[in-house]
């Protein structure tokens, strides 16, 4: 069984930046995402505006990938590059990418002509897209990436398991080096969700944990980490960044819609990352919440957070990264991890877009705030039940 596991490289693209470094000075900035969409019929979201993947993996097999699998093969590419390993994956690199809807739109276009124009006239280059692995498929192929291979959907935690799930295999010897993070398009589909559901903010403006909050912005993009263990990146000159330490995960479903006002779900998912990273509540230099503006659901994050710390969390520093990128539903737990790296690289937590007045002292701010220690906690909460917190330490040898 291998020892540590490291974060090493990193690759994004989201609604204020795309590129690692462009991410983290966007973040720091305090932008927003948050935009009326052309695509949408003038709707606010927090969309990747002007996508266009040549710009990256030039024309060659474009033809072939949904909105999706491109901005997941971009920010492959990207995470390959920052960490100077080859495109050409190689029989020891592979990927496990978190999703809550896959290429939903690719689905429903295939299925809709089928209904519609009968089965003889449906697309056979489409139906690759319609299944939930589809993206990490086709990243897999482009990069030669010929190790394990895993789509993780679990809600809006998917990419937060996504992540617990590489660093396990890696522990287990399972593999060398992973892509590991999320992936999520937004399409006419998932915005209907969100639309029917009554999660989308009518403001156009998502305030997590603020007292005038009235819903979320939808989001989109994918953020993806070179995990590995220790081993490896010393035995490959790899500086690592970052320690994934420790993962805990609930289910307490109240339906499809409502989070849990009791908030045990959430809290003891807390206590199971805390546990196994053997810290102490006290450890934690800072937050990285899932709040995005949902009534119940940031009620419920904030009664777990004061379970977990009591009246630690008056003091503790918290950041919510929805304010900026929108909920982004599978890959909002890889957004918030990567924002949660960043902090503890920088010593300080990015500003809280749009932060105004709020609720249950949570200690959220439109300005930086100090990160003074080594851990950091990072939540992924859905209204589904799936209740997930990840555990992140800065490399120290």
């Amino acid at each position: 069984m291998a020892g540590r596991v490291v974060v090493t490289g990193a690759g994004v693209i989201s609604p204020i930046a795309a590129g690692y470094e462009e991410f983290e000075q966007a973040l720091y900035r305090g932008e927003s995402g948050s935009k009326p969409s052309d695509r949408f019929q003038g709707a606010t979201v927090a969309e990747v505006s002007g996508f266009e993947a040549q710009r990256w993996l030039g024309n060659k097999g474009i033809r072939v990938l949904d909105r999706g699998a491109r901005m997941l093969c971009v920010a492959a590419q990207m995470a390959l590059a920052n960490q100077g390993l080859a495109e050409d994956g190689g029989p020891e690199v592979g990927m496990v990418c978190g999703t809550m809807f896959g290429s939903v739109h690719s689905i429903v276009s295939f299925d809709w002509s089928g209904l519609t124009e009968g089965p003889s006239y449906v697309n056979p280059m489409e139906f690759p897209n319609t299944v939930i692995n589809s993206a990490s498929g086709q990243a897999a192929i482009r990069y030669h990436l010929r190790g394990m291979n895993s789509s993780i959907c679990s809600g809006f935690a998917s990419s937060l398991y996504a992540l617990h799930y590489a660093a396990e295999c890696l522990r287990f010897g399972r593999a060398r080096v992973l892509l590991a993070g999320g992936a999520e398009e937004l399409c006419d589909e998932s915005l209907q969700g969100f639309l029917r559901t009554g999660m989308m903010s009518p403001s156009g403006c998502a305030r997590p944990f603020g007292a005038d909050r009235d819903g979320t912005v939808p989001g989109e993009g994918s953020a993806m980490w070179v995990v590995e263990s220790e081993e490896s990146a010393a035995g490959r000159g790899a500086a690592p960044w970052l320690e994934i330490c420790g993962f805990g995960a609930r289910q307490e479903a109240q339906g499809l819609q409502h989070y849990s006002p009791r908030a045990e779900a959430a809290g003891d998912a807390i206590h199971m990352a805390l546990a196994a990273s053997s810290i102490a509540p006290e450890q934690v230099a800072c937050v990285v919440a899932s709040a995005g503006g949902s009534r119940e659901g940031d009620a419920m994050e904030a009664a777990a957070l004061r379970s977990v710390f009591g009246s630690r969390m008056d003091t503790l520093p918290v950041f919510a990264p929805k304010a900026a990128l929108g909920e982004a539903l599978g890959a909002s737990g890889a957004f918030a991890a990567m924002a949660a790296g960043l902090a503890l690289r920088r010593g300080s937590l990015p500003p809280t877009a749009g932060c105004g007045p709020v609720e249950y002292g949570m200690r959220v701010s439109p300005e930086p705030q100090p990160v003074e220690g080594e851990f950091a906690l990072v939540n992924a909460f859905g209204c589904d039940g799936n209740c997930a917190a990840l555990v992140l330490r800065l490399w120290k040898n």
